[in-house]
């Protein structure tokens, strides 16, 4: 009766390294480094009380599992970053935006254009009724993100102040996303489908 006694107790311990307040049956407070984890199927649900940290690798070749904590460093990115660019046209072109180099290295992050705007009305010279299509793209150059918008073949009057465009960027570190590339041909039809998914 003692032994099974003994055995209950020892099953039911909770065991804490760096603390005396153990709240599970192994609590660590703080950093740990294992050659390996089993998760639990399901995975437990953390309490409202209780913290987490947003975990994820970095490519190759490092392959390291860090963690992501902006209370530790509020400027370093996160695995999805928002970033704003409002950029001033060439006077002499209102609203043409050639290159922009936003210096996000391209091997370490995927740069998305989600949204934009322009200040400025624009026109063409034409006779002709047309309406403007706005050429807005980001792409890698040199190792770093570049920004690309115009409104060809349009521009603001004259009179009017040079236009400012406002690009809002999705920036995610790549070893959260992944880019896909691939070029389609209809073969002059106007459906079409892809071979095989991208992705699935």
């Amino acid at each position: 009766m003692i032994i099974l006694t003994g055995a209950s107790l020892f099953a039911s311990a909770q065991v804490g390294i760096n603390t005396v307040t153990p709240e599970k049956e192994l609590t660590v407070n703080g950093t740990m480094k294992t050659s390996g984890i089993v998760f639990k199927k399901p995975m437990e649900k953390l309490g409202a009380d209780e913290n987490y940290t947003f975990i994820i690798k970095s490519p190759a070749p490092e392959n390291k599992i860090t963690a992501y904590n902006d209370t530790f460093v509020p400027n370093s990115p996160a695995p999805i970053n928002i970033i704003q660019f409002k950029i001033t046209c060439d006077p002499s072109d209102k609203d043409w935006v050639n290159q922009f180099d936003t210096k996000i290295n391209s091997k370490k992050f995927l740069v998305v254009i989600s949204s934009f705007g322009f200040t400025q009305p624009t026109r063409t010279y034409s006779a002709d009724w047309l309406t403007p299509v706005p050429q807005i793209f980001a792409y890698s150059s040199g190792g770093t993100w570049k920004l690309k918008a115009d409104y060809q073949g349009f521009s603001p009057d004259a009179s009017l102040p040079t236009g400012v465009w406002t690009l809002n960027l999705l920036v995610y570190d790549r070893s959260y996303a992944k880019e896909f590339n691939t070029t389609q041909d209809l073969r002059a039809s106007t459906t079409g489908a892809a071979a095989a998914p991208l992705i699935k």
